[in-house]
């Protein structure tokens, strides 16, 4: 459990931060709603997963870097965190599980036999298709190109390092595709699917974290050339 620091419960100054909220808490404030915020039976509520300040009669919420927010539409990879008996909890690095619906996912699925169809560890290539105001969501198979990915493994990086990842135009991605003779499929919420044989799955995903650690470094592109020639 994450608590709020001591500085932050005692001070009441409302210019300084209030402390660690997460999405749906309350926020005791007159000010006006900013960034990170939805208000609610006119009450102020937290949308994301960070540290709040009240500044200048407006109160944000300033979510903390590597927690994915989900949006309507985002192409994303999701692992299977739990499995209910009509619905599966899904890992997508946001603050909170997402739900995938046995409706949604595009399966015959009988009541209570989920885990057959996808089981804990396994992972698809879905689409969010529902984030409420309190920050909750809900993701679907039945879109496109959606899908379960079957073998391969799952690297995670920073949502920010995903163009990066990709490159321009592709340009990034395509090299390491090429190079390590893998398949990619790269997640909106910073989840990246890697497929292949052992040893070319290993350095396409060493190529990957190594963007994911140095992406504002300079020269990155000549060092990821030279680490795939390798």
């Amino acid at each position: 459990m994450i608590h709020m620091s001591e500085e932050s419960k005692n001070n009441k100054n409302s210019e300084n931060s209030k402390g660690f909220v997460l999405p749906g808490d309350l926020l005791d404030t007159k000010s006006k709603p900013g960034k990170g915020i939805f208000r609610k039976d006119g009450r102020v509520y937290s949308s994301v997963v960070g540290y709040s300040n009240d500044r200048s009669g407006y109160v944000n919420v300033n979510a903390i870097k590597g927690r994915y927010n989900p949006k309507v539409g985002d192409k994303i990879v999701a692992v299977c965190a739990e499995t209910g008996p009509s619905v599966w909890r899904m890992n997508i690095g946001s603050a909170f599980n997402s739900t995938l619906h046995h409706s949604e996912s595009g399966w015959k699925v009988p009541f209570g036999d989920t885990a057959r169809f996808l089981a804990i560890g396994d992972a698809v290539w879905a689409e969010v298709f529902m984030v409420d105001a309190a920050g909750s969501h809900q993701i679907t198979l039945k879109k496109d190109d959606c899908r379960k990915l079957y073998s391969g493994t799952v690297v995670q990086v920073e949502p920010t390092a995903v163009p990066r990842v990709i490159g321009k135009q592709g340009s990034m991605i395509t090299a390491i595709r090429e190079k390590t003779n893998t398949r990619i499929q790269i997640g909106q919420n910073g989840f990246i699917w890697i497929d292949g044989k052992g040893e070319d799955i290993s350095r396409a995903q060493k190529a990957i974290e190594t963007i994911n650690r140095e992406a504002s470094s300079e020269g990155l592109t000549k060092k990821i050339e030279k680490l795939l020639e390798k």
